[in-house]
């Protein structure tokens, strides 16, 4: 394994890494037309702000521009920004473009190559001198940029939050590791500034530092890590670090709408499930294999649970491997890339409960490390039989010949998930296929069907995706839409209101259930409906676009004036039904009617009538809950949401109309 100098190797370095370049735009050159999917839907298709480059300044301000959704309106104006650049640079048609947004992406990600390259390749000379250094450091970028599982990431538009805060981190680590003079201006905290504001993981540049300056600059071990007093020089050197992540922390919280909502519930069994998904994490580093865009993963609700103590002796073990790597200076970069794994998946694999316990997108980052750890590690054994591998002409061939054989193996898997990516009938199949009890998966295949006219299919597929996840409101949705297809007006309806009284706050339930009403010539309730979801997201397009379109209509402005009169004898109808049928499913729609009227003392009557008569219904003190919740009675509302809860803990929406009530009655200082 002996080598010329590297200043006479340097053009082959160069060939290679223009290779490396031309590999990577091949991996991924069938993706720069991938439809937009999952949340791009309503953070740059119904996000009305994007559209205008001038709104970039309201981005910073207000956090609502992010997204259509209240429920996802998060304080991240840098991809608002980018998306909104994006969409300047394309054409101006809809439906909306996604080739400029795959373009930008693409771009960045080869930037990031450059400094990931940089960066491990400072890490390297420090730990061992060797001429072979600069081409480890470009077979490890080769190794991330060609990795089947980031094609996750970079096929998945709005997940360039992930892409270019990574980005923003190797360049404050760059700047931070390669001009140590200039730290004392901490210009290595303007990327970190800059990626925030992208996405939070890059507040982790502040113990990434510190563990290369105890590694790489201090010449020290983890047995070491109890020094206190080298402990807190390291710690005084990236304190501003450590400062601006807690400030930024701080006002990124409070810039975030009351709406938003991470989506879990448990944060212990969320924290226990997660021990096992760092097991499918790395394995899904080694064996890319059945990647999934939705997967299926539940909590795991003991730690006595043989996955979690799979996990967690898993866990033990890389961490002791860490150590003893971390003991000989030549091996540090192995313990630092492993910790780099484990400090990458903090945000998302910690005391945050996320709806989805594990996304295959979200090791981005952290594949960083790994890729650092594995081909060191293979690199210092290769290098322990320098003079048998220097001797054997066949073993230096059958070397290259595994590298080119592994990266081209890579190049197919990218193809092939960018393949899945390039349509929702494709991605949704697999993601059926793959993971079975999704019911997300399973009702946007049946989305995929339902547009090929293809009913019966969709109805399969919705019925599945039901009995997956009873309380999911989008399923209601859409089974809204299919009756109505099929002329089924009445079963239609049921399922719309259904899907509003698991989740009032969506305007896209508003929006389907007022086509519905629309079609059937029901326009004051259309408005009506309309005018609900405008409420909660004023800026939709599709709602904006409606409401208009009702309003200028000539054959919907004259139904404006019957509206009063048909709601009341609406009500008064349903009223004297509930009464005569007695029945709890009764008083309950009776109460959703209520509660879409804004009668909401009267939607409470009768839900508590519905519990009356059935006293552990948990939909009934759900609705309570949300009427006592309108009409800020909080103690009132409370009560009835921890009875929702104690009868059925897996209701979310009555988690979340508690949690409504509680921060209520918080706020009001009671």
């Amino acid at each position: 394994m002996h080598a010329k100098p590297m200043k006479d190797n340097k053009p082959l370095l160069y060939v290679l890494g223009l290779l490396l370049v031309v590999m990577v735009y091949f991996a991924y050159a069938n993706s720069f037309n991938s439809p937009f999917h999952f949340d791009d839907d309503h953070t740059i298709v119904t996000n009305a702000f994007i559209r205008d480059i001038n709104n970039i300044p309201l981005f910073f301000k207000d956090a609502t521009t992010f997204s259509s959704l209240p429920a996802n309106q998060a304080w991240r104006p840098g991809v608002t920004t980018l998306d909104a650049i994006d969409f300047w640079l394309g054409p101006k048609t809809l439906p909306i473009s996604t080739y400029s947004f795959h373009v930008h992406i693409f771009i960045d990600f080869l930037i990031l190559g450059f400094f990931i390259y940089l960066f491990v390749l400072k890490i390297y000379d420090i730990a061992l001198k060797n001429p072979l250094n600069p081409y480890i450091a470009l077979l490890t970028t080769a190794v991330f940029m060609l990795h089947t599982a980031n094609a996750e990431t970079i096929n998945y538009i709005i997940s360039r939050s992930d892409s270019e805060s990574t980005l923003m981190i190797l360049i404050s680590l760059c700047v931070f590791t390669y001009y140590k003079e200039y730290r004392k201006f901490q210009l290595y905290l303007i990327p970190m500034f800059i990626g925030f504001m992208i996405k939070e993981p890059s507040v982790m540049i502040a113990p990434l530092a510190f563990l290369f300056v105890f590694f790489f600059e201090e010449n020290m071990s983890l047995k070491q890590v109890f020094d206190i007093k080298k402990d807190l020089k390291i710690l005084m050197l990236v304190l501003p670090a450590l400062l601006l992540a807690v400030a930024l922390f701080v006002f990124s919280q409070s810039q975030t709408p009351k709406t938003w909502t991470s989506g879990g519930t448990d944060r212990v069994s969320y924290m226990i499930t997660e021990l096992f998904v760092m097991v499918h994490y790395v394995d899904n580093f080694f064996f890319p294999f059945n990647l999934s865009a939705d997967t299926d993963w539940g909590l795991v609700n003991s730690i006595f649970d043989d996955r979690s103590i799979m996990g967690l002796c898993f866990i033990v073990f890389t961490l002791y491997l860490a150590y003893r790597a971390s003991l000989i200076p030549k091996w540090r970069p192995v313990a630092y890339g492993i910790l780099w794994f484990y400090l990458a998946l903090v945000p998302t694999s910690s005391v945050v409960a996320f709806s989805e316990v594990l996304n295959d997108h979200r090791v981005f980052f952290p594949y960083i490390g790994l890729a650092m750890a594995v081909v060191w590690a293979l690199f210092l054994v290769c290098k322990e039989y320098e003079v048998t591998i220097t001797k054997s002409a066949w073993m230096r061939q059958a070397i290259l010949v595994f590298i080119a054989v592994f990266l081209c193996a890579h190049v197919y898997g990218v193809r092939q998930r960018t393949h899945i990516w390039s349509s929702d009938d494709l991605l949704w199949k697999d993601v059926t296929e793959k993971s079975p009890r999704n019911g997300r998966g399973l009702m946007n295949y049946g989305l995929v069907l339902m547009g090929r006219g293809d009913y019966p299919g969709a109805l399969e597929y919705y019925n599945k995706a039901k009995q997956e996840w009873p309380f999911y409101s989008y399923i209601y949705v859409n089974l809204g839409v299919l009756y109505s297809a099929t002329h089924d007006p009445v079963e239609s309806e049921k399922n719309f209101k259904y899907a509003l009284q698991l989740n009032p706050n969506n305007p896209n339930c508003y929006f389907y259930y007022a086509i519905m009403l629309k079609d059937n010539k029901r326009i004051a309730e259309a408005k009506e409906q309309i005018a609900k979801g405008l409420a909660l997201s004023p800026h939709h397009p599709d709602l904006v676009n409606f409401m208009t379109d009702l309003n200028t209509n000539p054959a919907y402005v004259a139904s404006e004036k019957e509206r009063a009169e048909l709601m009341k004898k609406k009500l008064d109808d349903m009223a004297a039904a509930a009464k005569q049928a007695n029945t709890p499913e009764a008083f309950l729609n009776l109460s959703l009617e209520y509660y879409n009227n804004g009668q909401y003392l009267e939607c409470a009557q009768a839900a508590e009538e519905a519990a009356r008569l059935k006293p552990d219904y948990d939909l009934a003190y759900n609705n309570i809950c949300t009427a006592y919740n309108m009409l800020k009675e909080w103690d009132k509302a409370i009560a009835a949401g921890q009875k929702a809860v104690a009868i059925n803990p897996n209701n979310i929406q009555a988690k979340n109309n508690l949690q409504v009530s509680l921060d209520g009655k918080k706020a009001a200082g009671k």
